[in-house]
């Protein structure tokens, strides 16, 4: 196993940045190691494309960091 280039290394630290900076998840440790097991495991599955890596992403937040699909950054 070989380690990811800068390149691919950055674009998922991009996307952990956004999603942590949309959910207000700044802080909070356990669900941002949550969240970079995700992309981690997302991007080993072969998604490449940025767009997708966040969307997949944040689909994935959803239900692993708020189990019940209710985003608390996500005012009614």
């Amino acid at each position: 196993m070989s380690l990811p280039s800068k390149e691919d290394a950055r674009l998922c630290a991009s996307v952990i940045r956004e999603i942590v900076e949309q959910r207000q998840l700044r802080g909070n440790h356990q669900a941002i190691a949550t969240l970079t097991i995700m992309v981690a495991k997302l991007f080993n599955k072969g998604i490449r494309e940025r767009q997708v890596l966040l969307a997949e992403a944040h689909r994935a937040a959803d239900t692993e960091l708020f189990g019940d699909g209710t985003d608390p950054a996500v005012k009614p």
